[in-house]
């Protein structure tokens, strides 16, 4: 079909749709990323095995340290359990959309992420699972010669832990943060819920790669954002 007037001609172009791509997201996580349990004052480390056994990663009190989010002691509590079931693999765990297509930079427009199957809350005082939101995602993905070579994001993350089986409880809010720089990521949690016996305190401390970013690492991030 060929049109020849102009105005139909760019009606047809807004009537187009926007160009729009996916990237999926696999982490590999560093071996300092951390689930805290406040309530029962225990973390666990992925790469911190507990009684000689590599694949349980905790659990270590939190009451031997004086800061929880920078442990030099590790004093093993009495229960072991396998938090970070898949070890630093935390492969297929989402994905980023962004607006465009081809090379260049673009915007980013939604992020899914399923954080539990990777780092597990079941082993907590609730013994439950958990599902992730993240909203308000702000930045870029840069693609050149066909590969994302640098994700830059700034994003609110939204933890919420099934209480449904106690009455009145519901689904319990963690709120936090998930930034994205080069190659590197950074998610941090650190919320309460309040309820009949205190304060249910989780955290989530978690870095690590971005797998499938090609191009120099963005070293500045190496270890960490803080």
């Amino acid at each position: 079909m060929t049109i020849r007037h102009p105005l139909a001609f760019a009606l047809v172009l807004a009537a187009a749709p926007a160009a729009a791509a996916d990237f999926p997201l696999s982490f590999t996580a560093d071996g300092s990323s951390r689930w805290y349990e406040f309530y029962t004052g225990s973390f666990a480390q992925l790469d911190k095995g507990h009684g000689g056994d590599p694949a349980l990663d905790g659990f270590f009190r939190i009451g031997a340290e004086a800061d929880p989010f920078a442990p030099t002691v590790f004093e093993e509590a009495a229960d072991a359990a396998d938090v970070f079931p898949r070890e630093h693999a935390f492969a297929n765990i989402g994905t980023i959309s962004y607006a465009g297509a081809g090379d260049g930079t673009f915007a980013i427009t939604a992020v899914t992420l399923d954080v539990s199957p990777h780092v597990t809350a079941e082993h907590g005082v609730l013994g439950t699972d958990y599902r992730t939101t993240v909203s308000s995602p702000v930045g870029t993905v840069t693609v050149s010669g066909g590969v994302v070579t640098d994700i830059r994001l700034e994003a609110a993350i939204r933890f919420e832990l099934d209480a449904t089986y106690i009455p009145s409880m519901g689904w319990l809010p963690y709120d936090g943060t998930l930034s994205m720089a080069g190659d590197r990521f950074d998610l941090f949690v650190d919320d309460e819920v309040a309820f009949a016996h205190g304060n249910l305190r989780y955290a989530w401390d978690l870095t690590g790669r971005i797998d499938g970013v090609g191009g120099a690492a963005d070293r500045i991030f190496e270890a960490g954002f803080d």
